[in-house]
């Protein structure tokens, strides 16, 4: 593979193979926030201190980005890493590295084992004052994995509802060493930046920038915390010991580290004061949880296959019950349809019956009409067959009369004309 390649390169360069062929060689890797160059002249003294300490094992510093870091963790070549508190928590989420002590810092107000991150802007930029008035500004941070180069800040804009993402008019990242963004600020080259706390102090001192040239937005004050703040403190860097390496090694490290005294050259070298146990970095985790960050970064999401496995007796019932649901909805459908085809025959038949009704009723009424009509013609012709047969009655009568009467004359008559006997 090319990366142990590369590791062996930077051991070259930096002329730090062991001295002794019987040494065994100890890789430390060092997350470079600074620069190659300067991790090497910060730790290789801290690596000298080790090697002294522990007989038999050569101590190296191998200076990595945020992007090379994992991977060598990864790839087993290193046997311990020295490294932010958010690149810590994701390699032990990834790959079970173990911290085994914590760094110490320096300053003029004694030692401190916490870090934050500085949000500013210059001084003389009346337009930016807080937080939100980095809505539409150009906005530079390291590295978009970096912990105090800019989860930190991140976190802290998300706070005041701020989505750089979506807010800046542009959101930068520089790369390594964090001095550019103090430097591009300065320079006009971005409106605002964030790096981690002690930074502007550690350029001031020496004499690289002046401090007063630049704006603290959403300033902090924590009692006895001696630098430049803008978000909530968090663990300092992490020393932690890689899964393959022997739990024998790994416990005279921490042991040697735990028992530097406070003022030892390398203590000076490295701009500390000494080691003390591993602090709790639970916060850390919280805070990338809630960004979504690092081994978080799906948090909330499912892959198909782990949903399957997570949930495949749940998923199992769901289909068959979905599959009960699609054949009764079938057997429901063809239900419907038979149903809807004798309605339907229904409807026709009824159709069919109530125009039959309708047509009796228009006969039956015609037909009433009809005998009505022709009952009242019979009536009418009754009516003048009783007349006729009255008329005819009475001349019939009138005449049977007139015949009796003629026939009791015609008899009268008679009688006067015969002779007596």
């Amino acid at each position: 593979m090319l990366r142990p390649f590369l590791v062996l390169l930077a051991l070259c360069c930096a002329g730090v193979f062991p001295a002794h062929a019987a040494d065994h060689l100890v890789r430390l890797g060092v997350l470079a926030h600074r620069g190659k160059n300067e991790a090497l002249k910060t730790w290789d003294p801290t690596a000298q201190y080790l090697s002294r300490k522990i007989p038999g094992y050569k101590f190296v510093i191998v200076p990595l980005s945020n992007d090379d870091i994992g991977p060598a963790v990864e790839y087993n070549e290193l046997e311990f890493v020295l490294t932010n508190p958010g690149s810590y928590a994701e390699l032990e989420f990834s790959f079970g590295i173990t911290r085994i002590a914590t760094l110490k810092n320096e300053s003029p107000r004694g030692a401190y084992s916490v870090l934050g991150a500085v949000i500013f802007a210059r001084a003389d930029r009346a337009d930016i004052q807080t937080l939100a008035d980095l809505r539409g500004k150009r906005f530079m941070a390291v590295h978009e994995n970096a912990f105090g180069g800019w989860w930190l800040a991140w976190h802290e804009l998300k706070q005041h509802n701020i989505d750089p993402y979506s807010d800046f008019k542009r959101l930068i990242f520089s790369g390594f060493p964090q001095d550019n963004i103090v430097y591009a600020v300065r320079d006009g080259k971005a409106d605002a930046g964030t790096v981690r706390t002690d930074l502007l102090e550690s350029l001031d001192l020496a004499g690289k920038i002046k401090l007063q040239d630049y704006r603290i937005l959403n300033a902090q004050h924590v009692e006895g915390f001696p630098y430049a703040l803008s978000t909530p403190l968090y663990p300092d860097w992490a020393f932690a010991v890689l899964r393959h390496t022997p739990d024998e090694l790994a416990q005279r490290v921490a042991i040697t580290l735990l028992q530097m005294e406070p003022g030892d050259p390398a203590a000076r070298a490295g701009g500390y004061v000494e080691w003390t146990v591993p602090l709790d970095y639970h916060r850390v985790l919280q805070l990338m949880m809630e960004l979504r960050v690092g081994p978080y970064i799906n948090y909330g999401k499912l892959s198909f296959v782990d949903l399957l496995k997570q949930y495949w007796i749940g998923i199992t019932a769901a289909l068959i019950a979905m599959l009960i649901l699609a054949s009764a909805y079938a057997y429901a459908l063809r239900l419907n349809r038979r149903l809807f085809h004798t309605m339907k025959h229904l409807e026709e038949e009824i159709a069919q019956r109530q125009r039959i009704e309708h047509d009796l009723r228009r006969i039956r009424d015609e037909l009433e009409i009809r005998v009505a009509e022709r009952t009242a013609e019979l009536a009418r012709i009754n009516e003048e067959l009783e007349s006729r047969v009255a008329r005819r009655t009475a001349q019939l009568l009138s005449a049977m009369q007139r015949l009796e009467a003629e026939m009791k004359r015609t008899h009268e008559q008679s009688e006067s004309e015969q002779p007596p006997s």
